[in-house]
């Protein structure tokens, strides 16, 4: 082989080489490192995806997908054909809801059905218009076998003014009934104690929850917003 030719096929080998350096996929960690500094979230967990060609990130607001290119992000529930559009998005975010909640599943403000069916996690604010709707129709809600489990979300955030109602409501020592009351603006004694009212509100926040009030379901999927009672019925019945 000619000297000359020799040479332009090593060099074209360099070139192709370098390319495919350039070409090649982020690893967990860069994938982690471009995502927290572009978006102002944490990243809890990146791990291999169910789809092809993505990297799986858990954050403190929800799950999100990562090309492993680095050139596209999305987050919302990823499905599979073969499974009947099983959403496996969900159930990801079931095992992290119960994992999470479990640190507090005792600390819940539990409204029971007598004749318990399904039981909803509502992030709730008492300042929150749709909250106090939901929660005068929960009569409503415990006939048709749902327990209500109330977990504190102050929409102003951590020491905020509905965060420090939702201590007092938390410290008090009826708290369904202080919940109640907040909630029928009624003023309540300020007390002092050790509360889950910060922890559950940073668990919501890594779920998603954004307003309130936020439904979640058993089957781990995040239902924002008020849903009345036949509806949210239906929904649970629905997802089996």
């Amino acid at each position: 082989m000619p000297r000359t030719f020799m040479k332009l096929n090593l060099a074209l080998l360099a070139v192709f080489a370098a390319a495919n350096v350039m070409a090649a996929d982020l690893t967990a960690e860069q994938t982690l490192s471009k995502f927290e500094n572009l978006l102002p979230l944490k990243v809890n967990k990146v791990s291999d995806s169910p789809l092809s060609g993505f990297y799986q990130l858990e954050s403190d607001r929800g799950i999100f997908y990562a090309s492993r290119d680095g050139k596209f992000i999305f987050s919302g529930s990823l499905h599979n054909f073969e499974e009947g559009l099983l959403n496996l998005t969900a159930l990801r975010q079931r095992e992290l809801a119960n994992k999470q909640l479990a640190a507090f599943k005792d600390k819940l403000i539990v409204f029971p059905a007598e004749h318990e069916k399904y039981r909803v996690t509502v992030f709730t604010d008492p300042t929150c218009g749709y909250c106090r709707k939901l929660h005068s129709e929960i009569a409503e809600y415990n006939k048709m076998g749902i327990t209500i489990a109330y977990a504190a979300f102050p929409r102003g955030g951590v020491n905020s003014e509905m965060d420090k109602i939702l201590k007092d409501v938390w410290c008090a020592t009826d708290p369904a009934a202080a919940l109640t009351k907040a909630k029928n603006d009624i003023a309540l004694a300020h007390k002092t104690c050790e509360n889950p009212v910060d922890q559950m509100y940073q668990v919501g926040e890594s779920l998603g929850v954004s307003g309130t009030p936020a439904l979640l379901l058993p089957n781990g999927e995040l239902a924002p917003g008020y849903v009345p009672a036949r509806q949210l019925l239906q929904t649970l019945e629905n997802a089996g």
